[in-house]
Formats: structure tokens, sequence, C-alpha cells
């Protein structure tokens, strides 16, 4: 019989966590049960079994031990934090999974949070990263180096093949996928856009994702008179936002560090892009030197940098043989490294390693 394990998300599942559901399915040893407060597009992210975590934490630890779970993993460090008691009194081990907002940083306000982090840190079993950038965060705020292990979110291969593309260099799509919140940098890139306008007048910019910033993003668009050139599609469902990538030519994401000091890890949504084989131009940023190479999958600025954004775009447009080249290094880049199901084998061997310490 498959080991249980208590898999925990304050809401199952954001549109943008495509990559927890791609784990859940494809873990074959051992029987995850979903644990949430909300419980949100279960058509788009079917699964079962999904129970309601109760916000007691007796009650958490009595489910528990009815169900005969024998290890809880924690998708985020929030959610580490709100069920260590329940974790004390069961007496399981745990797993948190660290994702990027939920990172310490000096700046971030909150406080208490980061306060138990360090309770957290001393009794957590394991906690998983997505990039060498946050092992370094987590160890500067005193979690054990022994205890982390660098996890790369992976994606489905099978869904962004990679894909023929065009020696154009009129009519260029240069698209970008994200949530439209500060982080991800996207006024920058219509700056930037604006600017490339100018030289290509016949670049288009596809822009799909959905957020706070939305309207503004819209209203800079306006102002500029470029409604012809930019595209807002809103959230498109995981076939769409594939089909729209392999129409493209060039991506960009250039993320930037919000004021509380929240960062990225290594974005899915560039993962996702390198796979169809599209060359990315981004920035220097939270994890992201981990997936592209500057000058070989593609090209990193600055943060903020609306003139070398621009620039590094401008010579893309022009230099359609290097687009391919750097597509088909990206492309080989995440297939060695960030597929999903050899990334679900390395987890399950974790919770193997994990259990054994524990005489589980």
């Amino acid at each position: 019989m498959k080991k249980k394990v208590a898999f925990l998300r304050s809401k199952y599942l954001p549109p943008s966590e495509t990559f927890i559901y791609e784990e859940l399915k494809n873990i074959r040893k051992f029987k995850p049960i979903v644990f949430c407060r909300k419980r949100m597009n279960l058509r788009r992210f079917p699964y079962k079994p999904i129970r309601r975590l109760p916000k007691s934490p007796k009650k958490t630890a009595r489910l528990w031990k009815k169900m005969k779970i024998r290890l809880i993993h924690a998708r985020f460090g929030t959610m580490g934090v709100k069920v260590m008691k329940a974790k004390k009194i069961a007496k399981l081990p745990m797993i948190t999974s660290f994702h990027g907002f939920d990172l310490p940083h000096p700046r971030s306000n909150r406080k208490s949070y980061q306060r138990k982090l360090r309770r957290l840190f001393r009794v957590g079993e394991k906690f998983t990263v997505p990039s060498r950038h946050a092992k370094r965060r987590l160890i500067k705020w005193g979690c054990p180096a022994r205890k982390i292990k660098i996890m790369y979110s992976g994606i489905d291969m099978k869904k962004f093949k990679l894909s023929r593309r065009s020696l154009r260099k009129k009519r260029v799509r240069i698209i970008t996928v994200g949530r439209l919140h500060r982080k991800k940098g996207m006024e920058y890139l219509i700056k930037a856009f604006r600017k490339v306008h100018k030289k290509h007048p016949s670049a288009k910019l596809v822009i799909i994702g959905s957020g706070s910033e939305r309207l503004r993003l819209k209203r800079m668009v306006k102002k500029w008179k470029l409604k012809k050139h930019v595209q807002f599609k809103g959230n498109l469902p995981h076939k769409k936002v594939a089909k729209e990538l392999r129409k493209a030519d060039i991506f960009c994401l250039p993320s930037v560090t919000a004021k509380n000091g929240n960062q990225e890890g290594i974005p899915n949504a560039i993962k996702e892009a390198m796979a169809t084989g599209l060359p990315v131009v981004s920035t220097r940023h939270g994890g992201i030197p981990e997936l592209v190479t500057n000058g070989k999958e593609g090209f990193l600025v600055p943060e903020r940098s609306v003139k070398q954004l621009s620039k590094k775009l401008n010579h893309l447009i022009t230099h359609p043989q290097l687009r391919i080249k750097m597509g088909k290094k990206g492309r080989r880049k995440v297939e060695r490294f960030f597929n999903s199901k050899k990334q679900v084998r390395i987890l399950e061997a974790l919770y193997k390693s994990v259990l054994k310490k524990r005489g589980k």
C-alpha cells in the first residue's frame, strides 16, 4: 500500500500554480491527499482526494492520524508556519516548499511570519527551494544548509513542443506571460516596446495574463497610441498559451524586485517559452540567471532598464538566425533540468529519505 502524504495548500488551486498540479498528477510511489482551506478552479485542475484543512491544530492532527498520514508536504513557507502545531501534535515529519514570495527578506513587512520561520527551520525536517538564489536566502535567515534541497519546478514537455521558427524581420511577435503585478515588470516591457516600435513599426507585443496592473498598463498603451500593436489576451488555458508561444518569435519577462524584497524563484513562464524554442529577454533577478545564461539561451539585463530591454529586443528582431540558435539551446536546457516527470522522481526520493530517517 502506498504511503499517504498530506499535501497542503491554502487554496486549491490558483491559475498560476500549474507546476503544483503537474507534481500531484505525476507522483506515483506515494498517495498525496490534498488538504486546503478553499477550493477553486477544480475543472481546470481536477484531482481527488481533496479534504478541508481544519483551523484547529488538534482537529488537524486527529484527522491526519485517522487517515494514516505518514508525511506532511506544506506548499509555501506560509503554510509550513501555519501547521507547525498540528505537526507537533501529530508527531509527523514535514517538508516545506518555498517558491518566491514566501522567502524571508529584511525589507519585508511580514515580521511576525518571518519570526516564526526561525522556529520552522528548527522543527521542519526538510525544505525545498526553486533555485540556488533561494537557498542562499534561507541559509542567511538561519536555515541549516543540510536541510535544504534545490528542487526545480518542472513543466510538461509534451504540452510545450519545440516549434519551427520563422526568419522574419518584419511583423515579429514579442510575447510575455505572467500575472499583471508590479513584480513582473510589465510596465518596463511596454516602455521598451514603445522604443522598439519606433524602429520596427510592424512588430507586435502580446501580453497573456491578468492582475491588478491591467488597467494601468492599458492606459499606458492607449496614451502612446500603441493599441493596434499591443494585445492583452487575459488569462488563457495552457493549450492556448502553448499555441500563442508557438506563433511568437521572442519571449520577454522583465521581473523586478518589489519594495518589500519580494522576488521570483525561476518563473515557469520562461521555462515554457524556452521549451517551444523561443529566445528570452529577461532580467538579472532572483533565480532567472540559473535558467537563462546571458548570451546563450537569451539576454539578461538589469532590472528596470528600459534602454537595455529595448536594445536586446531590437537585436533579436534584426538577427533571426540568433533567435533560432538561442531557442534550440533553451529547449535542450529545459529538457535536461526542468522536465516535470524527472523532478517528480526527485521529489519522491526526498519523501522516501525523510520517512526513512524518521523510521516511518
